[in-house]
């Protein structure tokens, strides 16, 4: 077995229970062992009661973003596995996702997680008619791209019986592997707007495709499975963060990653016109949300009140100062 010299660092509220267990116990049996198991707790908040009995506990300012680069700050060893508290994965895992970064094709590698790409059927004809997530048609060596309108085109047919890597713009950051030099070169500190709202929509598109902008590539390891058991930690009760994040954090990325990023007019028009189509469908969805009462008129008037601040935001000096996303 070849030796790995990495640390694992959790990203956690404590309150996973029986599904954090089943991460520490995927934890325990890996081949080989991680030198160090870094936890990182919101301040205020309870250790697990769930231990393994070695590992070493940090506490930072609520949020999923400081939460995950407080982790990283603190690993000692040259390469890190990267995860939530509710993943679960197999013996021999870290070996799966270390080998792309060791023959120096990658600096950051995933297993798939088809649970997060739109289920089949209706659902995922109506995320691929807005322009949300749509299967791909171009591309086939990528797991998923990110689109001008916001969203990502996606590959559900991936060949783990081959072994085979696939390149990706963008994908569920619940577990990932990564040199840890090359994830700190993302910078992904400087993104403060991700975790100004109590919910951090976009914080997984923002790394893997500002890293794929700073040409620090990211490698999908089709057989490297592992299970999401979703334990909606950061989710629950927390509708309105979670709704006015989305949708404020979604025209923040647009402009920074998407739109600021092309030099060529027409370029420019193409992705304006592409977030025109995005929005314009969202909002008659977000109307038949209404009609259906899955949404309320205060959800509507906070959706309105994202737009208007997101809008607001990128034209103030705030926004203005933060460091350019690709470096000269």
């Amino acid at each position: 077995m070849e030796h790995i010299d990495y640390s694992v660092i959790i990203r956690t509220t404590g309150k996973a229970g029986a599904k954090y267990q089943a991460l520490l116990d995927s934890i325990a049996g890996l081949e080989p062992q991680p030198k160090e198991v870094i936890v990182v707790l919101p301040e205020g908040y309870a250790l697990p009661q769930e231990q393994l009995g070695w590992e070493t506990f940090y506490f930072c300012p609520k949020g999923m973003v400081i939460q995950r680069m407080t982790g990283i700050a603190k690993c000692k060893t040259p390469y890190g596995l990267i995860c939530d508290d509710d993943v679960s994965f197999g013996p021999d895992f870290v070996q799966k996702l270390y080998q792309p970064i060791a023959e120096g094709l990658c600096g950051l590698s995933a297993g798939p997680l088809y649970s997060f790409l739109p289920e089949k059927g209706g659902k995922a004809l109506i995320a691929a008619l807005c322009g949300g997530g749509v299967p791909t048609l171009f591309h086939r060596n990528r797991y998923c791209s990110v689109l001008n309108t916001t969203g990502y085109s996606y590959n559900r047919h991936l060949k783990p019986e081959k072994k085979k890597y696939y390149g990706a713009q963008s994908l569920a950051w619940t577990c990932f592997f990564a040199d840890i030099q090359a994830l700190r070169a993302i910078e992904l500190e400087d993104e403060v707007w991700l975790d100004a709202h109590g919910y951090s929509a976009y914080d997984d598109q923002t790394m893997f495709y500002k890293a794929w902008l700073r040409n620090i590539k990211t490698i999908v390891v089709a057989d490297a499975t592992y299970v999401h058991n979703d334990a909606k930690t950061s989710t629950q009760n927390n509708k309105p963060a979670m709704l006015y994040s989305l949708h404020m954090n979604r025209i923040i990325f647009w402009h920074r990653f998407l739109y600021s990023t092309r030099k060529n007019p027409l370029a420019k028009l193409w992705v304006r016109l592409a977030l025109c189509y995005r929005m314009c469908w969202l909002k008659a969805w977000n109307y038949a949300d209404l009609l259906r009462h899955r949404y309320s008129k205060e959800d509507m008037a906070l959706i309105k009140k994202a737009h208007k601040d997101a809008w607001s935001y990128v034209k103030s000096q705030a926004y203005r100062n933060l460091p350019p996303v690709c470096k000269e």
